[in-house]
Parts: structure tokens; sequence; C-alpha cells
């Protein structure tokens, strides 16, 4: 069942319309669009655009098994290349991000989850032979780690929708440490047909149902059955008629890491003024505190922490986030590539009504 849903997601994301898109979205679809499904079956969690990352430099069997050897070899050519030019590569921050997982009480998380141990995982660095990540991973675990701490949940089965899923990590690790809580993971329908994948085999007891077109969106608020979901994939072709025609419970908690600060101003008055977030009992933002610094307009929107703040919610946590907090990736700017920091933080905020 969850190849068939996969594969629909797979067709309609070709005709996804960009127009109104951010340019970082609108240049991920089309070249997504260009991927056939097998390929996308093949490896849902790395592609030309997007991937699970890097790790610190580790000659390990896992990663050669699951590379290939010739892609190895070359990934680990580039990682000392990285280090012999640079003193650095883009997994500068790794075990920072592990002391930090660590202060948040949260490395039973990654004890629990490690990475290797995902479906569709390529690329893994070993702590020992039990406990692994890679840079993707422990942002899902610092998150996962944040809400644990954080967010209280007076639900036995909490709802938790989250805005820009990708291949549904973060609902794994949730998954994991909340095992009766429910899903809806919004996002492009390419994205979600690799959560389709992923999820699936991940739980295969799970209900997996999903939105993409007029006759699931009706099928969902007609069907009980199918309201009792595991994960509901809902494309964002869809996300805002879902949000005005949902009414079944409040949402125990809406997240969104990052994505919303790279949409235009458009988009993001859209989500943020929705009205199943509105009506969220809880909200965790992870987002720049500045999308578009006049030094380096990063984005096309200038968004601040500023905006994130809803009238009608209290603040339960205002933080600088720690995760790849301390990272250094070689770019260029100024017409000189050398070690920079990002051009903006990232802040972690809590609302609470």
């Amino acid at each position: 069942m969850s190849i068939e849903i996969s594969k629909k997601l797979w067709q309609v994301s070709l005709t996804t319309n960009t127009d109104s898109l951010d340019q970082k979205h609108e240049s991920i679809i089309a070249s997504a669009k260009k991927n056939s499904f097998n390929k996308i079956k093949k490896n849902y969690r790395s592609w030309e655009m997007q991937s699970d990352h890097e790790v610190p430099f580790q000659f390990n069997f896992f990663s050669l098994r699951s590379y290939g050897f010739t892609k190895y070899i070359r990934y680990l050519l580039g990682t000392i290349k990285n280090d012999f030019i640079y003193g650095t590569n883009k997994c500068s921050s790794f075990f920072d991000d592990i002391e930090i997982i660590k202060l948040l009480n949260g490395f039973d998380i990654l004890e629990k989850c490690p990475v290797h141990k995902s479906p569709g995982n390529t690329i893994a660095f070993f702590l020992n032979k039990d406990i692994s990540a890679n840079l993707r991973w422990l942002r899902y675990i610092y998150f996962a780690s944040i809400v644990r701490k954080y967010c209280n949940f007076k639900n036995k089965s909490p709802i938790i929708l989250d805005i820009g899923s990708y291949y549904g990590g973060f609902q794994y690790v949730i998954k994991n440490i909340f095992p009766n809580s429910k899903h809806i993971l919004v996002d492009f329908p390419h994205q979600l047909a690799r959560s389709a994948l992923f999820l699936s085999e991940s739980f295969p007891s799970a209900k997996i149902y999903s939105i993409y077109d007029n006759n699931t969106f009706n099928n969902f608020f007609h069907n009980k059955f199918i309201q009792e979901y595991d994960f509901l994939l809902l494309s964002t072709d869809y996300y805002h008629k879902f949000s005005d025609t949902y009414s079944l419970e409040d949402l125990d908690l809406l997240t969104n890491f990052y994505s919303l600060g790279e949409m235009t101003i458009n988009d993001f008055k859209k989500y943020i003024n929705s009205k199943i977030l509105l009506n969220a009992s809880q909200i965790y933002f992870c987002n720049r505190f500045d999308s578009s610094p006049f030094y380096e307009p990063t984005y096309e929107s200038k968004l601040s922490i500023l905006d994130y703040l809803i009238d009608g919610f209290n603040i339960k946590l205002s933080q600088s986030s720690g995760i790849h907090n301390y990272i250094m990736i070689p770019r260029k700017l100024f017409g000189k590539k050398k070690v920079r920091p990002t051009s903006s933080r990232y802040f972690d905020l809590i609302l609470k009504k």
C-alpha cells in the first residue's frame, strides 16, 4: 500500500506548480521532476539537492556497503581535501552537536535511535558499535530532545503537525519516544513520496494515509477509519483547505524547522495565519534570527524572530538554537572562498496558549 501511495505522490509531484515559490524550493522541485520513481525508491534519503549531509572522517564498512566502493572513496577523498585546504569540512559542528544534545539530556534518544538502524541510511559515523549519527540525524535528535524537555502533552496520543518534513526523520525519532503519537506531515508531493517509503519501512504496521487531490481530501473527512492514522501525508497544495476544514481535534504541537524563513512573505503569512496553526496548543519554531541579513541576503524575504510571535500565545522558550551552532563551512562570499559561519544564527521558540 505504501508503494502505491508513494508512486501516486511522485506522479502528482510532476505537475507541482512553482510559479509563486521562493528560488530555493523552485530549484529543488525542478530537480526532483527529473528523477524517476525507481530512482526515488532506490535512494529516498539522499539525492542531488538534499542529503543526510556528512560525517567526520571515519572509514567504516557500513558506509562502504551503503555508498558503494567508488562513491564512498570519492566522498572520503573530498573530506580529506577540505580538511587539508580549509582545516575543516561541512560537519565541523558534529561533536559539539553531540555535547549540546547531552546538555538537553537527549543522548538516550540517540542511543535508542542510532542512524544506522533507520531505513535507507547511507552515511554514518559510529561513536561505538551501537550508536551512530550523521549531521542531519543529529538535527532530528536535537529537535526531539527539545520537544521532550519543554513540550507537555495532555493527550495519550498527541497529534503533531510538521511543516516541511522531508523524508520523515523527525517523525521517526518522535514516534520512537512517544509511540502513540499521530503525525501530520506537510510537504511537497515529491518529499511525501519519500516519507511514505521511509515511514512504512520504519513502522510496518503503521496506518499511513495521504491527501493529494479532492478525492483523498474528501475521503479523509468522511471516513472515520482513515482518521485513525499514524501518519497523514498532506500535500502543500491542500494544506490551507485542510486547515480551514479540520476540526477533529486541536493539534497538540505544530512544528517548523527552517523552511518558514525561506519562504516568500506571502507564503509565510498564509502559514503563520492558518487556522490549524492558530488553534494548536503549542508551536515550536526553529528558524533564523534574520532570514536575509543586509550583508548577505540569503533568502528573498526579510523575516526576523519578531515575525514568529503570535497573539494569544505565551513564550515558553526563547533561546539561540544549539544545533549546528558552531558549524563553519567553506563557502564563497565577497569574491573569496574561506571558512565562515552561516549568515545568521537560529533560534528555538516555543509558544504555548
